[in-house]
């Protein structure tokens, strides 16, 4: 059991220390290099350099130091990667109709990327695989950076399968129905905006409607997933919380259980 005490701790901090904005310490490091570097492939080759010597250096000292069975460093690498404790707050506040729509993506972008992927990453590649995805997270929320986002939606793709999974398991059980429209889109979502795919389902299970603004190929148009009449409101979004933390807590069970093994 000594094996995933780390992360448990590591996981407990993350919920109680909620207030810390990971965000806002990105946005001013980024904001502070755009403004003295104006080309921003440039600013992005930085950060990739940036990446792989943490990851270098994280992996040096995991082999040579025999890191991977210190708790404090898996505690330390919990608490940094495991992001999605502050998104009810972040949600709630959100009273107003204009921003209900925008709510189920900030869930689920928070389940996938602030916890399925950091918890996967620590299973498949180890402790400094986790804190560069989280690195290449909080960077992508600046469209500019848009080499980083593209290899941010290829990083999720089979997180966002994983709660995809549970999602459908959910809809079937509440709609008693097996089948889900997504328009032709699945496949081609699945390659280049993973998370769209489980905005979908989620949109699907509080009978909604998803709409989704699509932009590439000089052409912009909205889409919209579902035929329900149902509007989005604050019980769907509490809903929708309840279920992305109760997946959160089986997938954290069975992570501890996989340390263990």
């Amino acid at each position: 059991m000594e094996i995933g005490v780390g992360y448990v701790i590591g996981c407990l901090l993350s919920i109680l220390l909620w207030r810390l904005d990971r965000q806002r310490l990105f946005n001013f490091v980024n904001i502070k290099l755009k403004r003295k570097i104006k080309n921003v492939y440039v600013v992005q080759f930085i950060y990739f350099c940036a990446v792989i010597a943490i990851y270098v250096g994280l992996t040096f000292m995991s082999n040579i130091f025999l890191v991977k069975s210190n708790q404090i460093y898996n505690a330390i690498t919990a608490f940094i990667v495991i992001d999605i404790s502050n998104t009810e707050r972040e949600n709630l506040n959100h009273t107003e109709r204009k921003h209900f729509y925008d709510t189920i993506s900030t869930i689920s972008r928070a389940l996938i990327c602030g916890f399925i992927a950091p918890l996967f990453y620590i299973i498949i590649l180890g402790n400094q695989a986790a804190i560069v995805f989280m690195l290449l997270y909080n960077l992508s929320f600046d469209e500019d950076l848009n080499i980083i986002g593209i290899i941010l939606s290829i990083a999720t793709i089979i997180p966002a399968l994983i709660a995809e999974a549970f999602l459908y398991i959910i809809y079937v059980f509440r709609n008693r129905e097996l089948k889900i429209k997504f328009k032709g889109d699945y496949l081609n979502n699945l390659w280049k905006i993973p998370l769209l795919n489980v905005d979908i389902l989620a949109a699907y299970i509080e009978s909604v409607n998803f709409y989704f603004h699509y932009n590439g190929n000089n052409m912009h148009y909205l889409k919209s997933y579902g035929d329900y009449t149902n509007k989005i409101d604050d019980v769907c979004i509490k809903d929708y919380l309840s279920i992305s933390y109760s997946i959160c807590f089986i997938l954290f069970t069975v992570f501890v259980f996989l340390q263990l093994l």
